[in-house]
């Protein structure tokens, strides 16, 4: 499946005792659908407030359904803020997050006090004398494969923290500066953690070898800035080499 969904009133993707996510009212929705409770995988876990334009899913069912059959009990069970976009058989042992080649985010900027009513709940406002000469300067020291610690922890809990970026532009685009980050996997809180860098070197407050440096030193680095917030990221793409996941609309 291929899910989309407004973060802003969910703990994140993770079923959690006690409180709404995301995984929570999919599986809901795929359950009053075919009669029993599913269970689910993702390509990643977002975090609470964080959004999401392909979000890949599978859902292992008992009933026989077909795909179209399963796409629109969903679509008539589940909020306005989460959609299934498409649906479709996965080959045996697809597992979307270890069988992922590339993982793309956003994320999108604008300037504090003028952002429309609707845009604060997906955009961070930022001072608008923002400048990008030196995020974009910064932003290319951290294309290629490094040691991330600096940036993010391992989502398997003590795992590796070295990831391969082989994108990171930052660009204007309809009013709103937009960061897009890509990788073949990230830690957690990595996207954050180089948007909260990055718009330190735009305001000044940090230099590009502070970047460099925190590469060098990975986990070991004293980070000298705060994370951006969680409204204005975007999981955005989820890509895969398995000709047989050639459909998939993520």
């Amino acid at each position: 499946m291929t899910v989309a969904y407004d973060g802003t009133g969910y703990h994140g993707w993770q079923v959690q005792p006690g409180v709404q996510t995301v995984a929570g009212r999919l599986a809901a929705a795929i359950e009053s659908t075919c009669g029993s409770r599913p269970q689910l995988a993702a390509a990643g876990r977002t975090d609470a407030g964080v959004h999401a334009h392909g979000q890949v899913v599978v859902a292992t069912i008992p009933a026989a359904l077909e795909p179209g059959e399963l796409l629109a009990g969903c679509r008539r069970n589940l909020p306005s803020d989460i959609r299934v976009l498409d649906v479709a058989v996965a080959p045996d042992g697809f597992d979307p997050r270890r069988d992922a080649w590339r993982r793309s985010y956003r994320y999108l900027l604008g300037a504090a006090g003028w952002l429309p009513p609707g845009l604060n709940r997906y955009v961070w406002g930022v001072d608008p004398r923002i400048e990008l000469s030196p995020m974009r300067e910064g932003g290319a020291s951290l294309v290629g494969a490094h040691d991330f610690g600096a940036f993010g922890v391992s989502p398997d809990g003590g795992g590796r923290t070295r990831r391969l970026v082989d994108l990171l532009e930052v660009r204007h685009r309809a009013g709103l500066i937009e960061i897009e980050v890509r990788a073949d996997a990230f830690l957690r809180g990595m996207v954050r953690s180089i948007v909260g860098a990055l718009v330190g070197l735009g305001l000044g407050r940090l230099r590009p070898g502070d970047i460099r440096q925190a590469l060098v030193l990975g986990a070991g680095a004293h980070r000298r800035w705060a994370p951006a917030p969680a409204r204005g990221l975007h999981q955005w793409r989820v890509e895969y080499h398995r000709p047989s996941m050639l459909g998939v609309r993520a």
